[in-house]
């Protein structure tokens, strides 16, 4: 009983703190988002990938290759299942970046295939951020589909599947740009403070395991005989 009650308590550890951790992040970003949204963008020609500056508010000219599209799957919105769409950009300097358009609802017959309306406008501005990453990382992926969906993809996912190299980071395209979907990037579908009380609760649980070992963890002294 004494080590299922420690192992309860390092993995209620464990998931307090990658609560927390993920609480930190997504705050970090909410502010990032806010204060980069409230800025001038910066006009850029060309991205060094060595030196790529997430957060920043970003203003560039390029050509929407639509045919190198796919989808964030499973992601929702209020409820909905959905996903984002990711269309890759050509820069000038032959460089290729994906944009994040937005959230679109998907059909419910997985089997249809879903393609994205191209954009029309050549300007693209919004935030510069990295790849998302899940909590559990997934295998590797390279789906060959008109539409691939893909579930937070790795760089070496997005080349394989793209067919082409792309740079490790992902635009949020700016809300009032054409050629979009839904787009709110201040706030998560999960907002920081619902992880805060995660980790809060995870760490509650591991003291009170805690507690009871310490309470009823101890194994009684046989009784002793007495001398006659």
């Amino acid at each position: 009983m004494t080590l299922l009650a420690l192992a309860g308590i390092l993995l209620c550890s464990r998931l307090s703190y990658w609560q927390w951790d993920r609480y930190q992040q997504k705050a970090a970003i909410e502010s990032e988002r806010q204060s980069a949204g409230e800025s001038a963008p910066l006009s850029v020609d060309r991205l060094d990938p060595l030196r790529l500056s997430m957060g920043e508010h970003i203003q560039l000219q390029g050509h929407w290759e639509v045919e190198r599209s796919l989808l964030l799957d499973n992601q929702t919105s209020q409820g909905r299942p959905g996903g984002h769409v990711w269309t890759v950009v050509r820069l000038p300097s032959g460089q290729r970046l994906l944009v994040d358009r937005g959230w679109t609802l998907l059909p419910a017959d997985r089997s249809q295939e879903f393609l994205p309306e191209p954009p029309q406008s050549t300007e693209i501005r919004g935030i510069l951020r990295d790849l998302p990453r899940a909590g559990i990382a997934a295998p590797p992926q390279c789906p060959q589909t008109v539409m691939p969906r893909l579930n937070f993809p790795t760089a070496e996912d997005l080349n394989c599947t793209l067919q082409v190299p792309v740079l490790p980071a992902l635009l949020l395209l700016d809300a009032d740009l054409p050629g979009a979907y839904k787009r709110a990037w201040q706030r998560f579908e999960i907002p920081p403070e619902r992880h805060q009380g995660y980790a809060v609760q995870w760490a509650a649980l591991a003291l009170t395991i805690l507690i009871l070992l310490l309470r009823y963890g101890r194994r009684p002294h046989p009784p002793t005989d007495s001398a006659s």
